[in-house]
């Protein structure tokens, strides 16, 4: 079986490549950059064709939240990039999986379910729900289809907004958290979604929509009590209040502070999803994301020793 995958230099990509080429599958790596199971160096928001027959695809790649591009970068890689994978999808007849994102939500009541209403904040979620509205119309039209609404994927070499945390953790620095801290928020253990994307094309799932939102390890202060525990760190937890937050969301617009509005809207509340689908699939969670973190935390002390 071969399987196409954008994003395929990317930290789940090539997470994900590596553990199919192990189980014994042909893989296409594709991306805009080179890297090491990158076969195809492509911009998807331009046409393009494969030859070799693909019975499935997994589209990863995506303009991101930490990205913050323009309008228009997210529009052509997250939409017209999108349209562009379904097309060859479309005429090799192959089972796509669509990774969309549980931040179409915007800032809900958890637990969040496939029901919750929509209310993207910025152009990252909306242009990842015009491309599940692109999806549906292909689905409509016979491709066998799945989409993935992905909580925030953790491990070993993405950082992203954490390497904050980490830089503070190892300088015995403080860390300031918005709010009191005592949110529960869930977190996928990139483990997690690579094994749930090889148990998709093993037991193709068609016709379904499921958020894939992980396990909540704690709460925030109990989570950063733990990194602090396994760093050795004696940095303090500085709570923010949130009659700030107007102002953080103005320093965020001009792009003082390394987190979008989005995230600010978000990180002091209760963050965690209904995993009654999910489980209906037959796929139930097996790795803790406390131990992503700790990856994460071990690769940020070898990266800047």
């Amino acid at each position: 079986m071969v399987i196409l995958i954008t994003g395929s230099s990317g930290f789940v990509g090539e997470t994900l490549i590596s553990n199919l080429r192990n189980e014994g599958f042909e893989t296409i790596g594709v991306d805009i950059k080179a890297g090491k199971y990158t076969d195809l160096i492509q911009n998807i928001a331009k046409p393009f064709h494969i030859n070799k027959k693909v019975e499935t695809i997994i589209h990863l790649a995506a303009r991101l939240e930490h990205d913050r591009c323009s309008k228009e970068e997210y529009f052509l890689t997250n939409v017209t990039g999108t349209k562009n994978l379904l097309e060859i999808a479309k005429q090799h007849s192959s089972y796509f999986i669509y990774i969309s994102t549980t931040a179409i939500y915007g800032s809900p009541d958890s637990p969040i379910t496939e029901n919750t209403a929509i209310l993207p904040n910025g152009y990252y979620a909306l242009t990842k729900l015009k491309g599940e509205e692109i999806c549906n119309k292909y689905q409509r039209e016979g491709l066998e289809l799945t989409i993935i609404r992905s909580q925030v994927i953790l491990g070993e070499k993405r950082l992203g907004i954490y390497e904050i945390i980490f830089k503070n953790l190892f300088r015995n620095s403080p860390i300031p958290i918005l709010g009191n801290g005592g949110n529960r928020i869930s977190f996928v253990n990139v483990n997690d979604f690579v094994e749930f994307l090889i148990f998709l094309i093993k037991n193709k799932k068609t016709s379904l929509l499921v958020n894939f939102g992980g396990i909540i390890p704690g709460s925030l202060n109990q989570i950063i009590e733990e990194l602090k525990k396994y760093t050795s760190s004696k940095s303090k937890l500085i709570h923010i209040p949130l009659q700030l937050i107007v102002f953080l969301r103005f320093l965020s617009k001009l792009k003082l502070i390394s987190v979008t509005s989005w995230q600010l809207d978000v990180m002091h509340k209760d963050n965690y999803y209904d995993s009654k689908i999910l489980f209906s699939t037959g796929y139930h969670y097996k790795y803790q994301p406390l131990d992503a973190l700790k990856s994460m935390a071990d690769h940020y002390r070898l990266e800047h020793n």
